[in-house]
């Protein structure tokens, strides 16, 4: 590799890095505000002349989970936001089978290349409301594709650092665990969440045993030790009151107990 491909090679790392964490900005705030944030994505190739038939070069994006996705547009369609490093956000909306393109479906943001991650989430909840008119379906351009990767790389290093997740620099570890804690908020909420019902839940035995392997699969893949350790006991619960039977629902509550220390 020459000199001049390594620091192109470079260019293209530091790009996708940096995206990245303008990525996690944004997935943040969603996950504050309860969205089912599933995962993100970053591409820095800066020269890839594959792009042109987009117009663009550089793009990142903030998926989510499909069931949400699902719910709001429909079992048919691929939707999510998109961010464009020529033309900013976007939200697409694309009915299975039906030849549409991302262009032709995208709903443009505006309000700059790289608006505050308060500003995109407003815009989701905009799309929420009103999937076809949120936006605009006219592009904007704010750079010329393949040009000035430098100058893209220093706008987007305001995103590089956030204090919440010091300790883990690249962008998909601090998704990770950014994601993680979202998460682990929500089920300690829930599980000492003031007057509760007693709900009954008829479960087929491979169902409770499908349920607890799930658990276990997030006990050992959860990046948080309270994370796991809530996964743990709930299907703990779940599996000795599926033993001991309805009278056993005050008795075994491992994971009430361990989120309630954690309030």
């Amino acid at each position: 590799m020459t000199f001049k491909e390594d620091r192109a090679q470079q260019m293209r790392d530091d790009l996708e890095a940096a995206i990245g964490h303008y990525m996690v900005a944004v997935a943040n705030k969603l996950l504050g505000e309860g969205l089912p944030v599933a995962s993100i994505s970053s591409y820095g190739a800066y020269d890839d002349a594959g792009q042109d038939a987009f117009g663009g070069d550089v793009e990142g994006s903030v998926e989510f989970a499909s069931a949400f996705r699902r719910r709001l547009f429909g079992d048919s369609r691929d939707a999510g936001l998109l961010w464009c490093g020529v033309s900013g956000w976007c939200f697409f909306c694309i009915p299975e089978e039906s030849g549409q393109t991302l262009l032709q479906s995208a709903r443009w943001m505006g309000g700059g290349l790289m608006p505050d991650p308060g500003r995109v989430a407003a815009f989701r909840s905009e799309v929420q409301l009103d999937a076809d008119d949120a936006g605009s379906d006219e592009r904007p351009f704010y750079r010329a594709p393949h040009r000035a990767p430098g100058a893209l790389l220093q706008r987007l290093a305001v995103f590089d650092v956030d204090d919440e997740t010091a300790e883990s620099w690249d962008y998909e570890s601090r998704f990770a665990c950014l994601r993680n804690d979202a998460y682990q908020r929500r089920v300690v909420n829930a599980l000492t969440a003031d007057k509760q019902d007693v709900v009954e839940v008829a479960l087929h035995s491979g169902e409770l045993r499908a349920l607890t392997e799930l658990l276990e699969y997030v006990e050992g893949a959860a990046p948080r030790d309270d994370a796991r350790e809530l996964a743990r006991r709930l299907s703990s619960d779940l599996s000795s009151r599926a033993r001991d039977g309805r009278g056993s629902l005050h008795e075994h509550r491992e994971a009430y107990t361990y989120a309630c220390e954690r309030r």
